[in-house]
């Protein structure tokens, strides 16, 4: 006591020992959320490294299917029965289309200091104790009658740290960072019209060919159609070996001309167009148009260029148009065809038709020259289904 009042000691001293916890606390918690930012932040950096490798993994495998695609396409013999890239440094001019022969299809670049990429388009499924395709026909399982016209293709895509190339690339010092297996289906078109002619016609009556109206065959037929109908009214010119014929077994669907059915037509087609404003001027160069609507051309928007036209609806060509057309023109519905109008190549129908003019000519010409460019062209390997993550990925040891 001093002066009759107490001291109060303890209390001061409690207020410094507060104080320092207060401190203690407040470092503490900033030392928790300071490690929690940075084990957070690893562990996005390390996701996102994951991610990124497994992307570009995944971007390789599919580069290897776009190589495949373009050997299957490179092949002189056709349709392709045997999956054998080769590697001849020595031809004139030399193949180069693997870096290993004994595997498939192998490409390896270098990606950035030490770290490559490498796609494999495997004839076989490594380790296996009996050869086991990777790549191989399914055109049997396809519904295909001609082998060789539907293939599977695998590609397996890597990302790996290269230390030395003196081993393979996935055993040690070498190591795989990512990899990634992709898969898709090619297949090859037919174009086998229903017959060697300018104009076919599922039923003869139907078709009119009017004043200034012309089908010239050539050395091949005018204008046939199926001989179960009658003969169809011509006032206009049409002259061929011979000008007009009918045939028996005639067969007009899509699975006998493209030998695809309907559905695997669209899918394989270059573009899908609902309407009329989409219709491109010209058709792009040797492409597959699939019109799924009636189609009227005029003078702001002719028939032009070269390809396939394969429409679901009737077509009008309307006077004035200068419509100049290289290629087969298929309608399931009515085609109509006002002068000016010229088209090269062949005409299939499933409607009624009329050609007819006034001052000028609407004239079809047959030109097997340009069927067979297209065969050559149209007629190549391409994607019949969406490239897919393999199941195979999930049995890899990487």
């Amino acid at each position: 006591m001093s002066n009759g009042h107490p001291v109060l000691v303890g209390r001061a001293g409690e207020r410094g020992v507060a104080l320092i916890l207060a401190i203690f606390m407040t470092v503490f918690g900033l030392g928790l959320i300071l490690s929690g930012t940075v084990v957070m932040d690893a562990a996005h950096k390390k996701t996102d490294v994951a991610f990124r490798l497994d992307g570009q993994a995944r971007q390789f495998a599919t580069a290897g299917l776009i190589d495949a695609l373009g050997w299957f396409r490179r092949q002189t013999s056709q349709p392709v029965t045997d999956f054998a890239p080769r590697r001849d440094e020595n031809a004139s001019p030399p193949i180069f289309d693997t870096e290993d022969p004994e595997i498939g299809i192998v490409r390896e670049f270098e990606i950035a200091h030490g770290i490559w990429g490498r796609y494999e388009v495997r004839k076989f499924v490594p380790n296996s104790t009996e050869p086991v395709p990777e790549v191989f026909d399914i055109s049997t399982r396809r519904g295909a009658e001609t082998a060789g016209t539907v293939w599977k293709l695998v590609s397996r895509g890597f990302v790996f740290r290269k230390v030395t190339p003196n081993v393979a690339f996935d055993e040690s010092p070498n190591h795989v960072l990512g990899v990634e297996v992709m898969e898709t289906e090619i297949r090859r078109l037919t174009l086998a019209p229903p017959a060697q002619a300018a104009l076919c016609l599922r039923q003869g009556h139907t078709c009119t060919i009017a004043p200034r109206g012309r089908v010239s065959g050539g050395e091949a037929a005018g204008i046939c159609w199926n001989n179960d109908t009658p003969e169809p009214a011509i006032v206009g010119e049409v002259t061929g070996n011979p000008p007009i014929v009918g045939i028996d077994g005639y067969d007009d669907s899509t699975e006998a001309i493209f030998g695809v059915e309907r559905d695997q037509l669209r899918l394989l087609a270059d573009d899908r167009i609902s309407d009329n404003g989409a219709f491109p001027n010209p058709v792009p160069s040797h492409h597959i148009l699939f019109v799924e609507t009636d189609i009227t051309f005029n003078g702001l928007r002719p028939l032009k260029g070269t390809g396939i036209v394969y429409v679901e609806g009737n077509v009008t060509i309307t006077p004035g148009s200068n419509s100049f057309f290289n290629g087969l023109l298929f309608t399931t519905g009515n085609l109509t065809i006002n002068a000016p109008a010229l088209i090269h190549g062949t005409v299939i129908t499933q409607g009624e038709v009329l050609f007819q003019g006034l001052a000028d000519y609407a004239q079809l010409d047959y030109d097997d020259s340009v069927l067979n460019s297209l065969m050559i062209e149209v007629g190549q390997y391409r994607l019949s289904s969406s490239i897919r993550r393999s199941s195979l990925r999930d049995s890899l040891n990487y």
